[in-house]
């Protein structure tokens, strides 16, 4: 069991949310996706993919990585509160440059290709940080925040891009989501890596920041 939690917990690491927002994005079809769902797969992987894997991914692992190396952390896990803060921070720098990446190249396309994922990439910088704001005095479950802001982004998704021709298949996926919810969280609470307050409240933040900034149109 405990490494069936690990698993899980490798699998929806919330450095993942950027590349699994997109993919979820791209699976409604509607008239706001079409062009990014048009993409030639080589086009699609060095438009939209590359530059969320690199840099909300690749480097913050990176830096992660030699930090670790640097003994600036004494766990890749994270497991102390205050080791967190510098990570987080620099995680937040690099999702903002995914951010402005990916709009400069909104721009440059006449906003032809992602339109409101640029509200879910706003909505990720929000939330991480607040996980900063919130980290200073208490440790709240990121890995709760960031199924949680999977499954509001996808239910404000499914609520603004109307009508689409796959509705029955985006109403699973947001099943399968809460679903997640409660896998991912029971994970982390029989790893014994936070209480469930910590999960709950992680749940809850990440669903409601993206769901409202989505829904809102919200992006910088």
């Amino acid at each position: 069991m405990k490494a069936i939690s690990n698993l899980i917990s490798v699998v929806f690491h919330p450095i993942f949310v950027p590349i699994y927002g997109l993919l979820l994005f791209i699976t409604i079809k509607h008239n706001g996706t079409l062009n990014l769902r048009m993409l030639e797969m080589g086009d699609f992987l060095k438009l939209a993919v590359s530059p969320i894997l690199l840099f909300s991914v690749i480097f913050p692992l990176f830096s992660l990585s030699v930090m670790y190396r640097s003994d600036m952390l004494t766990s890749i896990s994270l497991n102390s509160q205050k080791e967190r803060i510098p990570v987080l921070f620099l995680v937040s720098i690099y999702y903002g440059i995914t951010y402005y990446f990916i709009r400069s190249l909104d721009l440059a396309y006449s906003h032809a290709f992602f339109g409101l994922f640029l509200s879910f990439l706003t909505g990720g910088i929000i939330l991480s940080l607040l996980s900063i704001i919130i980290t200073l005095r208490w440790r709240i479950s990121l890995h709760g925040i960031g199924i949680g802001a999977l499954t509001g982004a996808m239910l404000a998704f499914t609520q603004e891009l109307q009508p689409m021709l796959n509705f029955e298949e985006i109403a699973n996926i947001n099943v399968l989501l809460i679903l997640l919810i409660g896998l991912i969280s029971t994970a982390r609470l029989y790893l014994k890596a936070h209480t469930i307050n910590q999960v709950l409240v992680g749940v809850f933040l990440g669903m409601f920041v993206q769901f409202f900034v989505i829904s809102k149109h919200y992006w910088v």
